[in-house]
């Protein structure tokens, strides 16, 4: 604890119920709106080392720790605040949207409901009664419950945006659209009404559209990585030969809590079709393989590997979707680091690579492919997906589409696989998730460092 945090753990036993506490958690509570979370978390802390049962202490410092990623600590807090006032709506809503992170729903919905029932029209705890609702895949309930929002508070940006998506999900584009737009009148400085707005135009082909908004957004906010990289692909002004780790890390923080969630309403497979072709290069699972998730995510792939694992090891650039990935408790190692960067660090270290869907972040599939074949051991494999691309839309062999994703030709694969020295190369067409309530054609892509591997592409000199 520092000399500062002392001196004021100091005062606010001295002055435990006094002015100093009001100021201390009112200097808190600014900090913790700037963004300077741990900051206003060891205020909170101090304020509760002196005064146990202070309400307001341990709500704040709730929501801190959730947001630190500490959600299990953070409803321990929330609860003892609710065991001393039991009927405090703010805490309540509060609680609710941790338990809704942690698809509890059924008690984030219990929250929200008692909430409401002591503040009416409580605008925020019935948005978030809305969220639950979408959670659940009744979008035509929450779409109900977004316009009562609306009703009572019009200028809810937030409700706005919460309509667009119900609506969007629902197919009802045009409705959509006018609620991401009203979305970003209200709030003209936030990002997610610009994203949604884009994705949405680029999703259903109006692409230069699309292209504009995103434009917007990046004179907005010039060093937003995600702006950047999803003008670009709309465009095709400066499109990079892969997604940077700048966007990938901030799209996959932001989606992490939701991103299961997220992917179940899109019938995601391609964790399934990993495990396919798994069992087909390698038989029934034996336990005896070094296994290496690459682009884990949330650990999706997991509980599917860890049949066939002696060592299950996952890699993920975002820190967010590790921890949940860690808190499936399947794996042995979770390492929180860019692909390539991890692979060329390893030689000869697995038996088996499987990548679901995270090389459609990569244009250039050369470098990646390559540090792969150098993990593996003789008669290893390489298991994954990516997206189609026809060689007539696709010249180089890849493309970036409008929604930032890559994808690739048949011919492109297997010359990459080629070069970098496998055999036995295996590509067959899937369909990975359905986006736009249509499926998304991709590849599912099997090969094998022969017995005596001749890695190509190596310095032969070395």
């Amino acid at each position: 604890m520092s000399a500062k945090l002392k001196r004021r753990k100091r005062k606010l036993g001295r002055h435990a119920t006094g002015q100093s506490v009001r100021e201390d958690l009112a200097s808190a509570i600014r900090k913790h709106q700037e963004g300077h979370i741990e900051e206003a978390a060891k205020v909170y802390r101090a304020i509760l080392a002196a005064s146990p049962h202070h309400i307001d202490a341990l709500n704040f410092l709730g929501v801190a720790e959730h947001q630190l990623g500490q959600s299990e600590k953070a409803l321990q807090l929330m609860g003892r605040a609710l065991a001393l006032k039991p009927d405090h709506p703010d805490i309540l809503n509060n609680r609710g949207n941790v338990l809704k992170q942690l698809r509890r729903l059924d008690e984030a919905e219990a929250d929200y409901r008692r909430a409401l029932e002591l503040r009416p029209r409580d605008a925020n705890a019935l948005n978030n009664l809305g969220t639950v609702r979408r959670e659940r895949g009744d979008l035509e309930g929450a779409v109900v419950t977004f316009r009562e929002v609306i009703a009572l508070r019009p200028d809810h940006a937030p409700a706005w945006q919460n309509l667009g998506n119900a609506l969007g999900s629902l197919d009802r584009v045009e409705e959509a659209l006018d609620a991401y737009r009203e979305a970003m009148r209200l709030a003209p400085q936030e990002a997610e009404s610009h994203r949604q707005l884009g994705a949405l135009l680029s999703t259903v082909g109006r692409v230069e559209e699309a292209a504009e908004i995103y434009r917007r957004w990046h004179a907005l906010f010039p060093d937003d990585p995600r702006a950047r990289h999803l003008l670009a692909a709309c465009s095709g002004e400066a499109a990079p030969l892969r997604a940077s780790d700048e966007y990938v890390r901030a799209e996959f923080e932001r989606f992490a809590p939701n991103f299961d969630a997220n992917l179940a309403r899109l019938d995601y497979r391609g964790p399934a079709l990993i495990a396919e072709a798994v069992a087909q290069v390698f038989g029934e699972p034996q336990g005896r393989l070094a296994v290496l998730d690459a682009g884990c995510g949330t650990g999706l792939c997991g509980p599917l590997l860890r049949p066939a694992a002696r060592v299950l090891l996952g890699v993920d650039l975002s820190a967010a979707m590790v921890e949940l990935a860690r808190a499936r408790g399947v794996y042995d190692t979770l390492v929180v680091q860019e692909l390539t960067a991890f692979l060329a660090q390893h030689v000869l270290t697995s038996d088996l690579i499987v990548s679901a869907d995270t090389l459609v972040y990569f244009g250039d599939l050369t470098d990646v492919i390559m540090a792969a074949a150098r993990v593996l051991r003789p008669t290893g494999a390489l298991i994954f997906t990516v997206e189609r691309a026809e060689p007539q839309d696709a010249p180089k062999g890849y493309r970036i589409n409008p929604h930032g994703r890559y994808s690739h030709t048949l011919g492109y694969l297997q010359h990459v696989l080629g070069e970098a020295g496998f055999v036995d190369t295996a590509i067959r067409e899937v369909t990975t998730r359905k986006e736009a309530e249509k499926w998304v054609r991709g590849w599912l892509v099997s090969a094998r460092i022969p017995a005596v591997p001749t890695i190509r592409g190596a310095d032969p000199t070395a």
